[in-house]
């Protein structure tokens, strides 16, 4: 928490990291296999492109009772059951248009980018109860909800991805989501169960 300014100031709001924290119930691939973020410990192996990557903090964080959350319906992006994302957090992409397009292949969409297309939507009213900051040596793509990535800043500001515009990243999406979306996100990780 930010110290106040005065003894006579109003308590000072807590420092959040948005970009980094996860829904408690948002499964994250583990060692030991699917867990629920809230779940999740320091030293923790959490599975990401890089392979298993331990957790070096874990931060719970106080109810956020931002106006706007994002819902991902089961099956959008290779999810197993509906998603819940915050307004600072990114997402993955792995398609041949992110390399047509971009020249990358893989880029890095906000989450607010995505409003509309193939069902995500926002949702109001939700306090996101204790979530969950993950904290890794370096910047991570993590497996989550069992075929969504969704990126982790590392400790400096820095990123070795393309992070979209918001034109950009409507772009990419009108073209993944037109017709039928092809699921662009999921990534299958190895050993991760039958087809």
């Amino acid at each position: 928490m930010r110290p106040p300014s005065s003894i006579l100031s109003a308590r000072a709001r807590p420092d959040r990291a948005f970009e980094r924290t996860f829904a408690p119930g948002t499964l994250l691939d583990t060692a030991r296999g699917w867990r629920p973020a809230a779940s999740l410990r320091c030293g923790d192996h959490v599975r990401t492109l890089r392979g298993m990557t331990p957790i070096v903090d874990l931060c719970r964080q106080p109810p956020d009772r931002s106006p706007l959350h994002w819902q991902v319906p089961a099956g959008t992006m290779g999810n197993c059951s509906d998603l819940r994302l915050t307004t600072g957090q990114h997402f993955a992409l792995m398609d041949p248009a992110c390399k047509t397009l971009f020249d990358a292949p893989l880029v890095l969409v906000p989450v607010p980018a995505a409003t509309g297309f193939c069902g995500m939507r926002t949702v109001s009213g939700f306090a996101l109860r204790g979530g969950v900051a993950l904290h890794f040596d370096t910047e991570e793509i993590v497996f989550a909800q069992t075929g969504v990535l969704l990126h982790v800043p590392g400790p400096t500001p820095e990123t070795c991805h393309r992070i979209l515009s918001y034109r950009e990243s409507r772009q990419l999406l009108t073209r993944l989501c037109g017709g039928k979306f092809r699921d662009p996100v999921a990534v299958r990780p190895p050993n991760s169960g039958p087809d």
